[in-house]
């Protein structure tokens, strides 16, 4: 991300177990006072832009941990765009629709052992980050 983002300065660490609720509906045999759900470690960031501290950002999320870092990749790369298009006050990274400036969305994948990560469309990205190995 540093790489395509000029400025910018991350940190990432393994945060502390949190436990992630899961949702109960009224077709689940659990009792409704039964408390469902799993610890799972946070993974955080720290951020900085431009020399600016901006502070901590944790996510959990459960699954394996492929969708886990298929999450936290997906919430840095909207965190990261909502700090530049705030810094810059332009769209970040700029896509057209219908001839107006717009901000290109962010999606991520994992192939293999590698995570792709990308703003706009996976055909024809907006902006396309360097792959990350994960094996």
């Amino acid at each position: 991300m540093e790489a395509v983002v000029p400025g910018l300065e991350l940190t990432a660490e393994i945060g502390e177990p949190v436990w992630l609720e899961k949702d109960v509906t009224e077709n689940d045999d659990a009792p409704a006072s039964a408390a469902a759900g799993e610890w799972v470690n946070a993974l955080c960031f720290h951020m900085r832009y431009q020399g600016v501290w901006l502070g901590t950002f944790e996510h959990a999320s459960s699954g394996s941990e492929r969708q886990q870092v298929q999450s936290v990749a997906l919430e840095l790369m909207s965190q990261v765009q909502d700090v530049v298009a705030e810094a810059t006050t332009e769209p970040w990274p700029l896509v057209l629709v219908n001839n107006r400036r717009d901000m290109a969305m962010a999606d991520a994948t994992i192939e293999g052992d590698d995570l792709h990560m990308w703003y706009g469309e996976r055909g024809a990205p907006a902006l396309q980050l360097p792959s990350v190995h994960l094996a």
